[in-house]
């Protein structure tokens, strides 16, 4: 770039004059103070939009959780094997064991959860001919902190069905 003619000294062609009096690209004194009350008053404007903005949304809705209240009477539980449960149907198995203290919906599968003071028996449901099938069904120890137990016996009638 080059100076022109009839221009100010130091102002290039092209480029922002730079306002009388300023010195290394710093305003002087009288000008700061004119600026100074504009810019502190954006930054707390900026400051304070930053606060106000909602919160991010989940990536994913979360899964259906829905809690039902145990049911205290389970003398109808009295199923041996796990293996006894594949396949059955949604409804044979509120039948069987009845109301599941938990449910979780997390599509295309459903987990219902019964309880005991010591054990969980947890058992997957997925779609199937006219309604839900169970596709899987574990135990896990209360106690030990959810470790697999093929022995743990979710309800006290488990137990005496097993043995005999």
């Amino acid at each position: 770039m080059v100076a022109t003619s009839g221009s100010a000294a130091g102002v290039v062609e092209g480029a922002c004059p730079v306002p009388r009096g300023w010195a290394a690209g710093l305003p002087p004194k009288q000008v700061s103070k004119r600026v100074r009350g504009p810019v502190a008053a954006a930054l707390i404007a900026l400051s304070l939009a930053a606060c106000s903005t909602g919160a991010p949304q989940a990536a994913l809705s979360p899964a259906d959780v829905s809690y039902r209240s145990p049911q205290p009477a389970r003398a109808h539980f009295a199923v041996a094997e796990m293996a006894s449960l594949h396949d059955m149907s949604d409804r044979q198995l509120v039948q069987r064991l009845g109301t599941p203290d938990f449910t979780r919906r997390d599509p295309p599968a459903e987990i219902w959860q019964y309880r005991s003071a010591s054990c969980v028996l947890d058992v997957f449901l997925y779609p199937g001919d006219g309604g839900l099938k169970v596709a899987h069904a574990t135990t896990r120890d209360r106690i030990k902190l959810g470790t697999p137990d093929n022995g743990c016996t979710p309800f006290p009638d488990q137990r005496s069905a097993s043995a005999k």
